[in-house]
């Protein structure tokens, strides 16, 4: 059965197109894409919503990630049918569009920006239920990543129009590499290797830590050695509010690394939650880790939430659209370990 399916995925013709002047849809561009943070708009029909096919998508789209204290799902999900699929629902902006169609080879279609921008448009074509299932199977993971890096990149480009200046002129001078933080940041700790930048408002706390050391091997990359650098950072610049309190990375929830890329560099996320030494306080937090081979040092970027009663999903994206935002200010090489 292995066998099967991987011949199977095999056949799937994938097709990608971006925003370029080779498209029609996307060169007549007018409108500014709309949707609720973290909403797919899927386009099906009723049968196949209520099919097996169905179940997959809503089990995929609406997972909790682990990395979340509260019960939120990753995606909000609306579905409607084809026929309602007119110019308002066209301006969402990620859709998910499953149809069945005389094909021969199942069809993956990923496209920006079709209708409106931002917008990510994802279509799959078969000939069959079972076709389209694993169609979808073998590309879920894909298409997840997709919607997600299209909220993380419209959130960055509505923070560059914010941007704290004095902030990217200090990360330029002291660490070589810009980062777009938004208003209401400021520094709360700056040391030699380390600095510290938070948003607090009443109800929630964004907060970015920033720190570099010496490469010295591959081993830096693993998730152990990754929590145990942070909880020494923390414990040494990162207070908590009684005395003799600090923040840590939890041990009731089990962490989450993740070997990947950032900014073309061979890089480690790590994704779990962090609480306090002494004090009854938590939330979520992510962070990579990747090297800057020119000063042969490794860079973390790291980012938490604090919002006690509050949903985190959509918060821990403006994390991710900060780091997103990061470019070295001086030409550095990096290098790729896969």
């Amino acid at each position: 059965m292995k066998n099967i399916f991987l011949s199977f995925i095999l056949t799937i013709a994938l097709f990608s197109c971006t925003d370029s002047n080779k498209s029609k849809s996307a060169s007549s561009i007018i409108y500014t894409s709309g949707g609720r943070t973290s909403e797919v708009l899927i386009v099906i029909s009723k049968s196949l919503w209520d099919s097996p096919l169905g179940d997959s998508i809503r089990k995929s789209f609406e997972q909790v990630p682990g990395w979340l204290p509260r019960n939120e799902p990753e995606y909000i999900v609306t579905r409607i049918p084809k026929k309602a699929f007119g110019s308002t629902y066209q301006k969402q902006r990620n859709i998910f569009l499953i149809k069945k169609a005389e094909v021969n080879k199942a069809k993956v279609q990923f496209r920006k920006n079709m209708y409106a921008k931002p917008q990510t448009v994802v279509t799959i074509k078969g000939n069959s239920d079972k076709q389209l299932m694993h169609a979808f199977l073998a590309y879920k993971d894909k298409i997840r990543k997709s919607f997600h890096k299209n909220e993380v990149t419209r959130i960055a480009k509505a923070y560059s129009g914010l941007e704290v200046r004095t902030i990217s002129k200090q990360l330029d001078k002291k660490f070589g590499f810009h980062m777009v933080f938004p208003k209401g940041f400021y520094v709360a700790n700056d040391k030699a290797d380390f600095i510290w930048l938070r948003r607090p408002t009443r109800d929630v706390e964004e907060g970015v830590f920033i720190y570099t050391r010496p490469y010295t091997d591959i081993s830096s990359f693993s998730m152990q050695s990754m929590i145990a650098y942070r909880n020494e950072i923390t414990k040494k610049y990162v207070p908590g509010p009684v005395d003799n309190s600090y923040m840590k990375v939890s041990d009731v929830f089990p962490p989450m690394s993740f070997i990947t890329e950032f900014k073309g560099a061979y890089a480690s996320q790590l994704r779990t939650l962090w609480d306090v030494h002494g004090y009854a306080m938590g939330g979520p937090f992510v962070s990579y880790t990747f090297l800057d081979t020119a000063a042969s040092r490794l860079i973390t970027i790291d980012g938490y939430i604090k919002a006690p009663k509050k949903e985190k999903r959509d918060l821990l994206l403006h994390i991710e659209a900060i780091f997103h935002s990061f470019a070295y200010t001086t030409v550095t090489d990096s290098i790729n370990y896969k």
